[in-house]
């Protein structure tokens, strides 16, 4: 039921910025003979990112733009799951400098392997190791990136764990609650990122 619920957040957020763009934005950068879109001009970029169970946690993305309204993005990072690589695809609805996209994708966290984790505090004692864990992901946003090269990008969407679980109680005790809390920041959830950076290419 969450999950649907989130799909259909994505769904109404992608109609309300389709319907902003629907107003007068800059479609073409000049470039020798021909107008060109601005994601022909300038097909590469690279962004620094943060986020909530996002492609990357804390990283950086390079993105490269397939044609006017498709790309793909390739990132590293540091998450909760430890260093973190994310690769996805995405298409835009606009060929103008604002447009809304959606895109879908994989992660990977590489876990920390033998290392475990101690919470002991108010009285609660335990370890727990997390392990590697692969993630899909669907994700609805909305990309501006100007003339100049300038790329502001904001997403939300879904992660889905493709695991049972990725985390394990090694020593004392953790209430349903607690795991709650992990199962939450580790697992399956909701998505929100924003990305800022430079797009490269010869725009005015």
């Amino acid at each position: 039921m969450k999950k649907n619920n989130y799909l259909f957040l994505i769904l109404l957020f992608l109609i309300g910025f389709e319907t902003l763009n629907a107003q007068v934005y800059t479609t073409t950068v000049g470039f020798g003979q021909a107008d060109l879109a601005i994601r022909e001009v300038r097909r590469n970029a690279l962004t620094g990112n943060v986020g909530w169970k996002s492609l990357t946690g804390f990283g950086v993305t390079y993105h490269n733009y397939l044609a006017k309204q498709m790309g793909v993005e390739l990132g590293v990072g540091i998450a909760l799951t430890n260093v973190k690589l994310g690769g996805r695809f995405s298409y835009f609805f606009s060929e103008k400098n604002f447009s809304p996209f959606v895109s879908g994708g994989f992660m990977y966290g590489l876990g920390f392997g033998d290392t475990e984790i101690e919470i002991n505090s108010d009285g609660t004692y335990f370890k727990y190791k997390v392990s590697s864990s692969p993630y899909v992901q669907i994700a609805g946003g909305i990309e501006y990136l100007k003339k100049n090269g300038f790329l502001i990008k904001a997403d939300i969407g879904y992660a889905i764990l493709l695991t049972e679980s990725n985390f394990e109680i090694t020593d004392g005790f953790a209430s349903n609650d607690q795991i709650q809390v992990l199962d939450t920041m580790l697992g399956s959830g909701f998505v929100m990122e924003v990305s800022i950076g430079y797009a490269f290419g010869k725009g005015k």
